[in-house]
């Protein structure tokens, strides 16, 4: 299955079209943000088409957005409902609806977690505002921060939809940074086997670059800045193949104590290889 993000049904059916023709791929399957999802979109992929489609519900005149809240309100914070989804509580219930005169199914989902995380704050800055809302309103608003709407013209169950929804985050994620930090465009390569090869290492990179940085996002740091300090330290290496390691400063250490690695002032190479990277001498 092939995922692509486009910008509106001309771009796509070209997308389809070109792909294609040029290296025999079929796309059956397009994930889209709500700004990608139009009438024309929704005429062309509802229930009952030969490709499949996931796009977030735009919040605007045309689509009942908050119309569904209404509908599936009594079953909200209903167990039979709730699924958990990396440490979130989530509501979700498919419904069958019509949008442009087309059938499709809704996803109606409440991010539990955020939407009274968020609630919470902003009723400490807006809580005369909040008192003063109607009864129906403010029962929107225990929702309001955590809802949205997925369209499918796909019968799936809600939690389902809603990881392959995310995983389109996930795939863009992966492909940023691939392009952005480890140069894997252009292919500047002439051979089949080295534009293979050079693949394969960037594939190796990508990965160990974003193992690196779910390391440290709960400190805070960036990868660049963590790379960039840690990388000061000068070495000299001996004829007997002892290394002598500059001595870090206090916030060189602290970057370091991050991976619990502690800074040695000499290290055999050999010895250095074999324990870092399982090579014999």
């Amino acid at each position: 299955m092939i995922k692509k993000l486009v910008l509106d049904i001309n771009t796509i059916m070209n997308v389809v079209a070109d792909v294609a023709e040029s290296l025999d791929i079929q796309i059956d399957s397009l994930v889209l943000d709500a700004g990608y999802v139009s009438q024309g979109l929704i005429h062309a992929v509802h229930i009952g088409s030969t490709k499949t489609m996931i796009g977030r519900m735009p919040a605007r005149k045309g689509y009942p957005y908050k119309t569904l809240y209404w509908q599936v309100r009594s079953t909200i914070g209903k167990g039979k409902y709730q699924f958990v989804r990396k440490k979130h509580i989530y509501f979700g219930k498919r419904l069958e609806i019509k949008v442009f005169s087309e059938k499709e199914y809704a996803y109606v989902y409440v991010d539990q977690n955020n939407a009274l995380q968020k609630l919470r704050d902003y009723r400490i800055t807006h809580e005369e505002e909040y008192q003063a809302m109607k009864d129906r309103d403010q029962d929107w608003y225990t929702v309001k921060f955590g809802y949205f709407v997925l369209l499918s013209n796909r019968e799936e169950t809600p939690e389902r939809l809603l990881t392959e929804y995310f995983e389109r985050t996930e795939i863009e994620t992966v492909f940023k940074t691939s392009k952005e930090y480890l140069g894997l465009l252009p292919l500047s390569k002439w051979t089949d086997t080295t534009v293979r090869g050079k693949i394969l290492h960037d594939i190796i990179d990508t990965i160990i670059l974003l193992m690196f940085r779910e390391k440290i996002l709960p400190s805070g740091v960036s990868v660049s800045e963590l790379v960039g300090k840690t990388q000061s330290l000068m070495c000299f290496l001996s004829r007997n193949k002892k290394v002598s390691v500059e001595t870090p400063s206090k916030q060189v250490k602290q970057y370091y104590n991050l991976f619990n690695i502690k800074i040695p002032a000499h290290l055999e190479l050999d010895e250095f290889k074999t324990d870092v990277v399982g090579l014999k001498m």
